[in-house]
């Protein structure tokens, strides 16, 4: 059992992780290029806006940790193991998107080059596997080691569901199951990984562990089809991106792969015929007519539907579990 117990319930969450994870990379720091950068993306610069993401990974592994009787303290690390790992997937996303903002700041591929990016990425990816060993009291051996396997298979997860992604680019009629598979990766798993690491960190066993990786994973699989109708039909003023992005952007979400595989003589076929035409992105006028023909079609509804589905399932896995059930909710209603 890792230290800690129910000492850490007296701290505030966001803030105790905030202030570890800012001192973790502050001790890491150095006089090296890539640490300017990385800080350039955490937006620990002078000047830089401040806004950050949710730190919805952190506080799933916080709620995992507490629903297993853990500490906040305890969980530090591994909320900055997964904090981490979640943004050096960022980086790399930013380069193959050839995105040069996120959260109000350029991109670190825009602002330092293609090269840097690449390096600032991969250093970030590895400082998530060195976060385990800033534990104080130090994680046992066989927790730390079961970590540690836990975080490297979400990290080959991410991977194999961002080789699906871009392999669905080339793809003219992808599933909805093969979707679901491929979320199941890029996104669902590091939500999985946040699940199992709360729990060992709080001492759980084996099949606890896997109950709270279950629940993220679901959580996980939600958030991302909620996140595609965001990206359709969602408010930008509360969401933070473009409605015009997905679509425009030519990208498989979710809405779009139901419609070719259930309407597709319809906004399917639009869809295909669509985004089959020359050019990188989509004008203003073919988004807003896809948009049209995917809602009438019923695909909003679908996705909604299904997002909904998968949050009552992550509950049903969540019951008893009070700070995971609350989490659940709670991450739910602020993503709406």
């Amino acid at each position: 059992m890792v230290s800690g117990g129910r000492a850490g319930r007296s701290l505030n969450p966001a803030d105790a992780f905030e202030d570890y994870f800012r001192a973790l990379f502050e001790r890491a720091s150095r006089d090296n290029p890539v640490y300017a950068q990385i800080a350039h993306h955490l937006g620990y610069v002078a000047g830089a806006p401040a806004r950050r993401g949710k730190r919805l990974r952190p506080r799933l592994t916080i709620a995992a940790a507490l629903a297993c009787d853990g500490s906040v303290e305890a969980a530090l690390p591994a909320c900055a193991a997964v904090e981490l790992l979640h943004n050096y997937s960022l980086v790399h996303d930013d380069i193959e998107d050839g995105d040069r903002m996120r959260h109000g700041r350029e991109t670190v591929w825009s602002a330092f080059g293609l090269a840097h990016g690449v390096n600032a990425g991969d250093a970030i990816g590895a400082l998530a596997h060195l976060a385990f060993a800033s534990a104080s009291p130090p994680y046992e051996d066989a927790v730390a080691f079961a970590m540690a396997i836990d975080l490297s298979t979400a990290n080959l997860r991410m991977c194999e569901g961002q080789a699906l992604d871009i392999a669905f680019e080339r793809v003219e009629r992808a599933t909805v199951d093969g979707y679901v598979d491929m979320i199941g990766g890029k996104t669902a798993a590091l939500f999985a990984c946040c699940g199992s690491l709360g729990a060992r960190c709080a001492g759980a066993d084996a099949a606890l562990a896997q109950r709270c990786a279950d629940v993220g994973r679901l959580f996980g699989i939600a958030f991302q089809i909620d996140d595609d109708v965001n990206g359709t039909w969602g408010d930008p003023a509360a969401t933070g991106k473009p409605t015009d992005g997905d679509l425009a952007r030519r990208k498989k979400t979710y809405p779009v792969v139901w419609a070719v595989e259930h309407d597709p003589s319809g906004a399917g076929r639009a869809v295909i015929e669509t985004y089959a035409k020359p050019g990188t992105t989509l004008d203003a006028a073919a988004v807003e007519s896809l948009r049209s023909a995917l809602d009438a079609a019923g695909a909003r509804a679908a996705a909604i539907e299904a997002a909904g589905d998968c949050f009552s399932r992550a509950l049903t896995r969540a019951q008893g579990l009070a700070p995971l059930e609350e989490f659940i909710v709670g991450a739910r209603v602020a993503h709406r």
